[in-house]
């Protein structure tokens, strides 16, 4: 069952927000305050939908502390009906003079919610989004389960369905830590058949027009060693590079394309390129270079995928900080 596991959080609180609507209409339809009569059927129907509603905004965010997006659909339902069952209940067992004080609750839940998740979706789209990290990828500048609050406008504001960006405060620079969309490539065929959306965090270690060359571990950006003391290593042992390739153009075009997704990680590791990041692309890399899923693998990224850079790690408590 997939729904809202192929959507951005802006695109859900969306969907939500006009269920909200929705709800606020039907009310105005049904006027279930009428005149000195209240009509209690009205108002279970009324209620108890309302109750589906908040319950589906709650799984969604349960899902995402959870960092379980892949059943974001599943855990809407479940805690939606959950709630309309709740609300039902209610509905139908509190006395009659306490109707009226619930339904003026329960039309400002209406009109308030639909506008109120609007403008986070906005807030969310341009400037500001909740992140969970998901894997060990970037170890030890990030540990999974951190939760952090992403920068979306340092980059630029994207503008809809465009790959365009308006009021860029900065550029992407080396070793700068960026927050992307998941390309395509880097997902296995069962998400790419779902259309289920990822985002992913890296460092950026390479920009356009530059040659990137891993020996032995130690990177190379255009002939230089890094120093790189947040990278970390989990795996003593260096494979080295296979030849699968007859030329270097070969190599370079099958690196573009992700087709590198296809081989034992082992083969290019420890060992990879050279290859040059194409224009408008760029070359990252997790922290936790034995155990990441990074450019290596899948290619280049493209600058229309990345979304920004973290602004703080708000959750644990005890890790509080400004990730670098």
């Amino acid at each position: 069952m997939i729904f809202f596991e192929t959507m951005s959080m802006e695109a859900k609180l969306i969907i939500i927000g006009s269920v909200f609507l929705i709800w606020y209409f039907l009310f105005k339809i049904l006027k279930p305050k009428q005149a000195l009569q209240i009509s209690r059927t009205k108002f279970v129907i009324l209620h108890s939908l309302l109750g589906f509603i908040i319950g589906g905004l709650v799984g969604l965010v349960v899902s995402m502390f959870r960092g379980e997006i892949e059943t974001q659909t599943v855990y809407f339902l479940v805690t939606g009906i959950i709630f309309f069952f709740i609300f039902l209940i209610y509905a139908m067992v509190i006395r009659n003079n306490v109707i009226p004080k619930v339904l003026d609750s329960d039309y400002e839940w209406g009109e308030t919610g639909w506008s109120t998740l609007y403008i986070v979706a906005v807030i969310m789209y341009c400037f500001i989004q909740a992140f969970k990290i998901p894997t060990g990828s970037m170890r030890m500048t990030l540990l999974e389960g951190d939760h952090l609050f992403v920068n979306k406008f340092i980059y630029g504001i994207k503008i809809p369905f465009t790959d365009k960006r308006i009021f860029t405060l900065k550029k992407i620079k080396r070793k700068d830590i960026v927050v992307f969309s998941c390309p395509p490539v880097a997902l296995t065929t069962e998400e790419q058949r779902k259309k289920i959306q990822k985002d992913f965090i890296k460092r950026c270690v390479g920009l356009p027009g530059d040659k990137i060359e891993i020996r032995d571990k130690v990177l190379y950006v255009n002939d230089e060693p890094q120093i790189e003391p947040y990278a970390k290593f989990e795996d003593d042992k260096i494979y080295q590079t296979q030849q699968f390739y007859k030329s270097q153009h070969e190599y370079q075009r099958a690196w573009e394309q992700g087709r590198f997704t296809e081989l034992p990680p082992f083969f290019i590791r420890d060992n990879f390129g050279p290859v040059i990041v194409p224009p408008g692309c760029y070359f990252v890399l997790g922290d936790n270079r034995d155990k990441s899923f990074d450019s290596r693998f899948w290619g280049p990224l493209e600058e229309k995928y990345i979304k920004g850079a973290p602004l703080v790690v708000y959750w644990p408590p005890k890790r509080i900080r400004i990730p670098k």
